[in-house]
């Protein structure tokens, strides 16, 4: 959206400002997914890589100001609101384009609340012992289905493969309470600070601009 409403009532646009101004907003962008990654994860596992991309890819001061914030994601969030009021456009398009970072916000609340409100850890152990318990009587329930197998050793595969399956759906609930260390989140910020900057590579493409060097 900005890098297509850029410009404002035939003004003309100087392209190296215009670029300027575009990549801020891309840069902004990568740095606020970067730093919600960053925010959602342990600290020993993400720290040390966060600050080396971020220092990698802004500027000393705009890097310094991210990594010394106490919440980094708001930090970068709004340095990408002052980037795109900075844009020469229409007040109606920025208000447009900060409704979109109205939904980062909400976003990054709702991931925080996810964070930070598992299911209590005696809920999760009730259930694991409950299953074990269920796991460990079934063999006296498969006794008689299974006295065709020889010394009933059918009951072996039967019941290893039933808490496999169980187990590991157990398993599977534990992950989701806390997702953000098993998704490969690094791969999205990567993603999306490759698509952030190809979008503002097509500024002025199709457009009517009326351009000054």
């Amino acid at each position: 959206m900005a890098t297509a409403w850029y410009g404002h009532d035939g003004i003309p646009i100087n392209p190296s400002v215009r670029a300027e101004h575009l990549r801020q907003v891309s840069l902004f962008t990568w740095a606020f997914v970067r730093s919600m990654k960053r925010h959602l994860s342990p600290p020993d596992e993400d720290e040390a890589a966060f600050v080396q991309e971020i220092r990698a890819r802004l500027s000393p001061s705009q890097a310094e100001a991210i990594i010394s914030a106490v919440h980094r994601p708001n930090r970068a969030l709004y340095d990408l609101s002052v980037a795109i009021d900075r844009l020469p456009m229409h007040f109606m398009r920025k208000t447009e384009i900060n409704k979109n970072l109205s939904i980062f916000e909400d976003t990054l609340g709702g991931c925080e609340r996810l964070l930070s409100s598992p299911v209590p850890l005696f809920y999760s152990r009730h259930t694991a012992r409950f299953l074990s318990t269920w796991l460990l009587l079934l063999p006296f329930a498969l006794y008689e289905p299974f006295k065709g197998s020889w010394n009933h050793v059918a009951e072996i595969p039967a019941i290893a493969l039933a808490s496999v399956f169980l187990f590991g759906i157990e398993e599977l609930a534990t992950q989701l309470e806390e997702p953000f260390t098993i998704l490969p989140m690094q791969g999205f910020c990567d993603k999306i600070g490759m698509w952030c900057d190809e979008i503002v590579s097509w500024r002025g493409q199709g457009l009517d601009d009326n351009v000054y060097e």
